[in-house]
């Protein structure tokens, strides 16, 4: 066996080699992808100076003695509509020009003075106090300049994304292909329809539903979703057929043991696959095992323990689908834990666990009950897994552990 951390380095080796392709995309449909290349600011926004109010672009050298008791009136010399072209005309002394929010100031205009607060009497425009410097002026490159990095490679794109990249005129951006993989479940004793009533010896088959939507959730395409009986040859046939699709990925579930019925590593190693590492000091998924196939497919063998199907996906495959996107490696939530937990020493634990936050702003933790790679009731309030190192075999109320979301 090797340890966790040994893993990850091969995992991370592994991946390098299969680097994900590229594909422009509409900037609308960037939700949840990963940006391949920075992301530059192709012009400056504001794009242009301009009013952030309807009133009156005026020079604040006319208004120093403007007051309710002493008014001022400057003469009216023309209207700029939003989308009027920018004027080279500067304001001069005495006069002002009407503007419409987000029209072009003319040049040299100190202030846009809000409708309300003037009097008008046709170009005749009647001031009661004097505005502030740059009051309601939007200047060119305020928000964005020009050659900014607005985003960078091995960013996760979100919704809210879409809105800058728009306003910048950004039509498409280019991010990395979603990664397409296959998911296999194996076991003899798994039934696929849930509605269906179960006869003795036989289980649901959890792992295949949830490991699909999480792979979804990981931004995986998931080109094929199986179920392999315990049979050699079904999954021999499976596989050959799978490598002709070119995956980066097959993940499995079940059979990656040394049980008579435990035939995943015995097939790799049959096609020419390069075992990478087999049983890793972790627990749940001790038995877990990384292979590449002859076409360069990486191949993850998970425990078929429901839970440790759930830790290989979260903490081995997701690490490489961050990897060959250029994603930086995940950091830990800290917090507290609320009580004594022990463990083995020597094993890596993954725990199942429920984390608060405190109006004092301090972070907890409480272990929860069920930590059984069997059990699965734990996962109807847990939202986070507490990472607890080879090296500790006991936690105190009050330790500081890592933590990591369900999701990354």
């Amino acid at each position: 066996m090797i340890s966790y951390k040994e893993a990850q380095k091969l995992i991370t080796k592994a991946a390098q080699g299969r680097v994900l392709q590229t594909e422009a995309i509409p900037v609308s449909e960037i939700s949840n992808r990963i940006c391949a290349e920075d992301i530059i600011a192709p012009l400056s926004i504001q794009p242009f100076d301009n009013s952030a109010m309807d009133g009156f672009a005026v020079l604040r050298s006319d208004l120093t003695h403007a007051s309710p008791e002493n008014p001022i009136t400057l003469t009216k010399i023309g209207v700029v509509a939003a989308g009027d072209p920018e004027t080279t005309t500067p304001l001069t002394t005495g006069t002002c020009v009407q503007i419409m929010t987000g029209a072009p100031t003319p040049p040299k205009a100190e202030a846009v003075v809000p409708i309300e607060l003037v009097e008008a009497n046709e170009n005749e425009i009647t001031f009661f106090a004097l505005p502030k410097q740059n009051d309601n002026i939007r200047f060119t490159g305020e928000d964005f300049k020009k050659g900014d990095i607005i985003y960078k490679a091995g960013c996760k794109l979100q919704t809210t994304h879409i809105l800058p990249l728009a306003t910048l005129g950004v039509a498409t951006v280019t991010v990395f292909k979603k990664p397409r993989a296959a998911f296999l479940a194996t076991g003899l004793e798994l039934v696929d329809d849930l509605s269906a009533p179960l006869s003795s010896g036989q289980i649901y088959n959890s792992n295949r539903p949830y490991s699909v939507a999480i792979l979804e959730k990981l931004g995986v395409e998931i080109v094929s979703a199986q179920t392999i009986h315990d049979d050699l040859d079904a999954f021999a046939s499976a596989l050959a057929s799978l490598e002709k699709e070119n995956l980066d990925f097959i993940i499995s579930s079940g059979a990656v043991s040394a049980g008579e019925f435990d035939f995943v590593a015995k097939q790799l190693e049959k096609i020419g696959a390069e075992i990478i590492y087999h049983k890793v000091k972790i627990k749940p998924g001790k038995p877990t095992l990384l292979a590449k196939l002859p076409n360069g497919t990486l191949y993850f063998g998970l425990p078929g323990n429901p839970v440790a199907t759930a830790v290989g996906l979260r903490f081995f495959v997701e690490p490489a689908i961050r990897t060959m996107m250029g994603i930086m490696p995940e950091k830990p939530i800290h917090a507290k834990t609320m009580h004594k937990f022990t463990k083995r020493a020597g094993l890596h634990m993954f725990l199942k666990g429920q984390f608060e936050s405190w109006e004092d702003g301090s972070l907890t933790v409480d272990i929860l009950d069920g930590q059984a790679s069997f059990m699965v009731s734990p996962f109807l309030n847990m939202t986070m897994w507490v990472d607890i190192p080879e090296d500790i075999s006991e936690l105190k109320a009050g330790d500081m552990v890592d933590l990591y979301p369900l999701l990354p």
